[in-house]
């Protein structure tokens, strides 16, 4: 007999990975062959209905009773786990009942609901509630280190078929990778690579982009797989004839396969049967096609899932993933794998007027697979955690939403009212003018049994608060879903301070709802409660760390409670979302200048015009160069004079895209005068030169108060560039610089005297300075004459 460490992992990869006659177990082969029912017929099993009050302490009693049976345990576990999924993923579904268990199923509803609700139609629940009951005994995990895992696959298949996001389920699932992560059982690297691509998929489930992209990439290392997106020219259309620029999958494998089996029978892809375009591109070179085994294919399509979600969504995000999409579905002999990629393919094609026909097809094809027994029931399970595969009923969700956008929406209506699609049938009844309908068949589903989903459902149907209430009773005041219903009703209507009630209750009673906390967050803001804005959109970056504008928002609550650091890196992680959004350079720009973090500043500047091609904030240079003359100390307790030649930098960028601004012209200047020689003293009288011609160039500058005065002290200022910069040049030269200044002094003496506003006091102040300044240039003249 083969040791328990060898037979766990035949049964973690469901099937035997070795070239010798072995003996195995008849429950260890039953499982590898798909007989799971032959198990489940257990004699001890079968005598559970006599003990449905404490189904849990007879299953552990028996475990601990009898520690010889422990394989067979683990092997019941297995085939439970396995025979849900095979009725709610793989197929095919079996009409027959296993004898004795349908007592079980009331109460696997309820345990595994969680205070909120399982998907209705989710079939053989009692299988899922007895693996997880099996699965979560010590004694049985002690005897197998595989216990552990296999309860995280569990935990992973009933997160999949609850109608909500669980804390209770994410919180195991993580002591569940830190207890399976120092198991004897990823010595075997095929395992490993296999666990850490289990582990991305769970946290892109919950879209925790950041940590799936941890077990990612060691699962790609220990594969020494290596996916690179490359140009290569090629054609898309039949009567293409320049071919251009298409994005190919490059793979380098530098290792033996890991051990796979093909399935006997896989999914069809159908053919496209355009008549522009190609079925597939069709590059000019040959292209090299690696052999991969189902392991490295899984990687590669859990890598289209990863950049699915971490990408923006757009065309060009769509063509950068299809390649890996395309790679798995012509090659992969794997069913799992197959069907889900060809799954995936329909949905991308569902919204392009080329593709939808082949989607709509091809969806139905596919439906009728999962229902077809020609592939074997036991390959059907192979790489199905590692897999993406969607449930049964997906299928038919998918195939009524392409329905819908093609506006075919009684079909559509129909295909949601068979799956207790609720919202979709609401939505259809709206489009078809019968919003009342929808009201009505809600209640009757309420008569027959009523729950809160469909209580919540009633309240936005009719727009009615105490339907809610309703719902949130019935629940036993426990449901996250009530609560979140009851807050949107609240938010949609702008009651933003009922609202925050609401949706604050149902975030604490189930933290990872997005849509939660981000709508928190903006209640929070608009009825200013900084504290629990600030607490909302942290919560919500920790969940979905991809959207700038929560990191911008949660800037926004940081400014308001005076905490510019936290704010300033908020905004920082929000320009990693979007790069490309000047207002959040400009909000980072601002909380720098305030941080007084000059180096930022600047480079905040340089993005804004890069997007935007010019921008003035004369507020933000003012205080930039008031900082670097007065030579201050920035954040980092750095001299600010030290970065001069980056701000004369950017000034003059600012100049070259905005010539006509007086004040920046001013400010240019200024900073150009610290570096005191005869070329930048030139400059800088030059500079002026233009601040001045700037303040001019409007023809009632005269006529206004505030104006007069910044024209008065750029003249003063002009005057001394010019006396400056001519004290080291000939003669000819400090004649034309002098008679330029002479001329614009007295212009301006001429304009401001003949108005009212010459007699302000400030006015005859700088009045008098100026004139002065005309005197000694009158007399520097003379002396040149």
């Amino acid at each position: 007999m083969e040791s328990v460490n060898e037979l766990e992992t035949y049964l973690l990869m469901n099937y035997i990975v070795a070239d010798k006659d072995i003996y195995i177990p008849s429950a260890v082969k039953q499982i590898l062959d798909g007989k799971y029912e032959l198990l489940l017929e257990n004699k001890n099993l079968l005598s559970l209905s006599e003990t449905i009050d404490n189904i849990e302490e007879t299953i552990v009693k028996f475990i601990k009773t009898d520690k010889d049976q422990h394989l067979n345990w683990l092997s019941i576990g297995i085939a439970s786990l396995l025979h849900f999924i095979q009725h709610n993923w793989t197929g095919p579904s079996s009409k027959l009942e296993i004898e004795n268990y349908s007592f079980l199923r009331e109460i696997a509803f309820k345990n595994l609901s969680l205070h909120d609700e399982c998907n209705e139609n989710m079939s053989r629940a009692e299988f899922l509630y007895l693996a997880k009951i099996i699965f979560s005994c010590k004694e049985l995990q002690s005897s197998f280190e595989s216990c552990a895992w296999w309860l995280l696959r569990a935990n992973y298949v009933h997160q999949l078929i609850l109608e909500e996001n669980s804390t209770i389920i994410f919180q195991q699932f993580e002591k569940l990778i830190e207890i399976i992560s120092q198991s004897s059982l990823l010595e075997n690297y095929c395992l490993k690579t296999i666990f850490n691509l289990e582990v991305t998929h769970f946290y892109l489930y919950y879209r925790r982009v950041q940590s799936s992209e941890i077990f990612f990439e060691i699962a790609e290392k220990i594969a020494e797989l290596k996916l690179e997106l490359k140009g290569a020219l090629g054609v898309r259309t039949k009567y293409q004839q320049m071919e251009k620029a298409q994005l190919l999958l490059k793979i380098k494998i530098e290792k033996e396969l890991f051990p796979s089996r093909p399935s006997d029978v896989t999914p069809n892809a159908l053919n496209l049967n355009d008549d522009l375009r190609l079925e597939k591109i069709k590059f000019s070179e040959e292209t090299q096609n690696v052999k991969l085994g189902s392991i490295e294919e899984a990687i590669i399509m859990t890598k289209y899932f990863h950049l699915q979600l971490s990408q923006p969504k757009h065309q060009l995000t769509s063509e950068e993933i299809t390649p890996y999409l395309a790679r798995v579905i012509e090659n992969t002999n794997n069913w799992s794998l197959k069907l889900s990629s060809l799954y995936q393919r329909c949905v991308n094609e569902s919204n392009h007027k080329r593709t939808i026909e082949r989607s709509i097809a091809q969806m139905e094809y596919l439906i009728d697979q999962v229902n077809d027994d020609k592939a074997q029931i036991s390959h059907r399970m192979d790489m199905f955690f590692v897999s993406g595969l969607k449930p049964k009923w997906s299928f038919k969700q998918t195939l009524a939403d392409q329905k819908l956008n093609l506006g075919l929406v009684k079909g559509a209506l129909d295909l949601y009212l068979s799956l207790h699609l609720w919202e979709d049938v609401v939505l259809c009844y709206t489009i078809l003018g019968l919003k009342h309908k929808a009201a009505e068949i809600i209640k009757q589903e309420i008569d027959k049994k009523p729950s809160v989903k469909l209580w919540c459902l009633l309240g936005d149907a009719m727009e009615e608060e105490e339907h809610y209430e309703t719902g949130w009773k019935l629940s036993e005041e426990k449901s996250s879903r009530a609560q979140r219903h009851w807050g949107i009703f609240h938010f949609n209507k702008k009651n933003y301070i009922e609202a925050v009630a609401h949706l604050k209750l149902s975030a604490e009673l189930n933290n990872i709802q997005e849509s939660v906390w981000a709508r928190l967050g903006f209640a929070c803001l608009e009825i200013e409660n900084w504290e629990l804005a600030a607490t909302a959109y942290r919560s919500f970056c920790a969940l979905d760390q991809t959207c700038f504008e929560a990191w911008n928002n949660l800037a926004k609550a940081y400014i308001k409670l005076g905490e510019k650091q936290r704010a300033f890196r908020a905004l920082q992680d929000a320009i990693k979302c979007n790069y490309d959004r000047w207002e959040v350079w400009d909000n980072l720009m601002v909380v720098s200048i305030d941080l007084g973090r000059f180096t930022e500043v600047i480079r905040c500047y340089h993005r804004i015009i890069e997007i935007k091609g010019q921008h003035l904030d004369v507020q933000i240079l003012n205080i930039l160069s008031n900082a670097i003359i007065d030579d201050i100390n920035d954040a980092d307790g750095n001299k600010t004079r030290n970065i001069l030649p980056k701000a004369l930098e950017l000034f003059g960028r600012i100049t070259s895209v905005l010539p006509n601004n007086a004040d920046v012209w001013r400010l240019y200047a200024e900073l150009n005068s610290l570096n005191n020689d005869d070329i930048n003293n030139q400059k800088t009288a030059q500079y002026l030169q233009r601040a001045y011609r700037a303040s001019v160039s409007d023809p009632k500058w005269f006529q206004r108060l505030e104006s007069v005065e910044n024209v008065l002290s750029m003249c003063i200022k002009l005057a001394e560039a010019y006396e400056n910069c001519s004290q080291n040049c000939s003669d000819i030269q400090k004649r034309g610089l002098l008679g330029s200044a002479k001329l614009s002094l007295q212009s301006v003496i001429k304009k401001v005297k003949d108005q009212e506003l010459s007699q302000q006091q400030e006015i005859i102040n700088n009045l008098l300075k100026v004139e002065e300044k005309l005197i000694n240039i009158i007399a520097d003249l003379d002396k040149i004459k």
